[in-house]
């Protein structure tokens, strides 16, 4: 795991001593494809640092479908957001087999506050997070300004079919009301005497 942790960026600036007594420290995680790293919602209590394979990361909207945010491949790291005691804020699942160190909240702690350029180089990567989330939220917005919602082909299609279900209500309550007309004359017409013929 050593020469691993050395290749991640996080901890370049790291001495071996330092490095070997994380390695100690971590624990290792080996998941199938398609198998939940931890699920939106779930205690947070550690790193993961991504040592083979990648994973997917998403949240659920309201209607509950799927939302990617993003990938995390070999070399790289989440779970970050752990430091703040809250739980997860999203969904993490393997792509393929992957396997992972992990590094308790308390150990990374302690590390980070031993090697105050690791912790720099964490807030940077957050700050790089920010600001690529505030651009996507520009570009959504400018999106939703410039499309016009009538000329998307899924709510053409509502339209069309919400126009034709109207015009067979209609239809059927102009049948309604005739045979409700026809039915009320029928019913106050005078009473008609048959006589037997002779």
């Amino acid at each position: 795991m050593l020469a691993q942790l050395k290749g991640i960026p996080l901890f370049q600036a790291v001495g071996e001593r330092d490095l070997v007594d994380l390695a100690a420290r971590a624990g290792r995680r080996r998941l199938e494809a398609d198998k939940p790293v931890f699920k939106e919602g779930a205690p947070a209590d550690s790193l993961y640092i991504v040592l083979s394979g990648s994973v997917r990361i998403f949240v659920r909207d309201a209607a509950g479908k799927e939302v990617v945010l993003g990938t995390k491949q070999a070399g790289e790291y989440f779970g970050e957001m752990m430091l703040d005691h809250r739980p997860r804020s999203a969904s993490i699942v393997t792509r393929e087999p992957s396997e992972f160190a992990v590094i308790r909240r308390d150990d990374f702690r302690a590390f980070l506050a031993r090697h105050p350029e690791t912790a720099e180089q964490l807030m940077l990567h957050l700050i790089r997070l920010t600001r690529g989330m505030n651009e996507r939220v520009k570009h959504y917005g400018t999106w939703l300004d410039q499309a016009k919602a009538p000329d998307l082909p899924a709510v053409k299609r509502w339209l069309t079919a919400k126009r034709w279900v109207l015009a067979a209500l209609l239809v059927l309550a102009a049948g309604q009301f005739y045979f409700i007309d026809v039915f009320l004359q029928i019913m106050s017409m005078p009473a008609v005497t048959v006589s037997p013929g002779r």
